[in-house]
């Protein structure tokens, strides 16, 4: 085992362990099938352990490769939009695209920062903020700013659980990924809740809208057929 550990975090304290973490957040920002925060945690937790790299190292790094991928994914919006390829019409995508576009309307700054920690959410809203041509020198302060934010928290978590399992640095990391995840799991679940909410408001108003409109028109429509009194 401690062979195995020596291995694993003279790996992690090599050059090549930023690039590689560097290059998985960059996929990650317009293809959220890649697990680009656990990099972070593992080099964060390691470093915080005293057997890896720089904690501050691995900040720096992650932020600018958060906000590289995440500004392919506000590229694609802006050139492709949202609608141009089947997947992209899906119901369930479609409503995900409708749901970021109706959260960037009222809030852009806050609903960025908050779709990061959602993995599919993240990319929905990146990219239809880029479909909805918000202006790039609003959304790079706004990219930076999420992307502190986002790293931040899981460095926080990392370094964290780095300190406390000192000792046993796999170990460290291993708690730190978990956390991540079940917090992300977590994530998932609020907004979720959250937008089946904001549906079922939109769709009780909708309908309690409709009768009122109907009456209006009968009584145009009943003023329209009634006689001139004066002919």
């Amino acid at each position: 085992m401690t062979a195995l550990t020596d291995f694993l975090t003279a790996l992690a304290s090599s050059p090549w362990a930023y690039l590689v973490m560097a290059g998985i957040l960059v996929i990650d920002g317009f293809f959220p099938f890649v697990p680009g925060e656990t990099g972070v945690v593992t080099l964060a937790a390691l470093g915080a352990a005293g057997h890896g790299p720089q904690v501050w190292l691995v900040f720096v790094v992650a932020v600018v490769a958060t906000m590289i991928g995440d500004a392919i994914a506000f590229l694609i919006g802006w050139r492709v939009g949202v609608e141009r390829w089947s997947w992209m019409r899906r119901p369930r995508v479609a409503r995900a695209f409708a749901w970021a576009a109706a959260g960037l309307v009222r809030r852009p700054a806050v609903f960025l920062t908050i779709a990061k920690f959602v993995p599919y959410a993240r990319v929905a809203v990146t990219m239809t903020a880029g479909a909805g041509r918000l202006p790039v020198r609003r959304y790079l302060p706004i990219s930076f700013g999420a992307s502190v934010v986002y790293t931040g928290y899981h460095v926080t978590v990392a370094v964290i659980a780095g300190t406390a399992f000192a000792g046993t640095p796999l170990l460290g990391a291993a708690v730190a990924i978990v956390a991540v995840i079940l917090f992300g799991v977590l994530f998932e679940i609020i907004g979720t809740r959250r937008r089946r909410t904001e549906a079922a408001v939109t769709a009780a108003a909708a309908l309690s809208a409709a009768p009122l409109a109907a009456p209006t028109a009968d009584r145009q429509t009943v003023s329209s057929g009634q006689a001139d009194p004066s002919e």
